[in-house]
């Protein structure tokens, strides 16, 4: 056989590794919850956790009592205790032009009651 040929042929071995590989890979090893879910922790619920944020004041003393919430993938936490989630926030709706900001948010349980741990 030629290089070319040899290439060519790799080149199509590879696409369908890949092409099954990708398939497969639910039925192989399936994710069907979040990493912190995963791994045996605890996480807060979405109104847990825009309850734990409302709550929350920032080292500005900004309140966050209008702020809204969505909760995204939960993760150990790496920084403090308690799990790292990804959230989609918008502080304060009521405001004109008010727009939701993408950004990770720490949570911890205190006393029985989410708490946000990293902001």
């Amino acid at each position: 056989m030629r290089g070319s040929a040899i290439g060519i042929l790799g080149a199509a071995c590879l696409a369908v590794g890949f092409g099954a590989g990708f398939v497969l890979r639910p039925v192989i090893s399936p994710v069907a919850a979040s990493p912190a879910v995963a791994a045996g922790v605890a996480q807060p619920s979405e109104d847990e956790a825009t309850a734990a944020v409302r709550r929350h004041r920032l080292f500005t003393g900004t309140s966050l009592a209008n702020a809204t919430l969505k909760l995204g993938d939960c993760s150990p936490g790496g920084v403090g205790p308690g799990v790292t989630c990804m959230t989609q926030i918008v502080l304060d709706p009521t405001k004109p032009n008010a727009s939701a900001q993408d950004r990770p948010i720490g949570f911890a349980r205190v006393n029985g009651q989410w708490e946000v741990a990293v902001w």
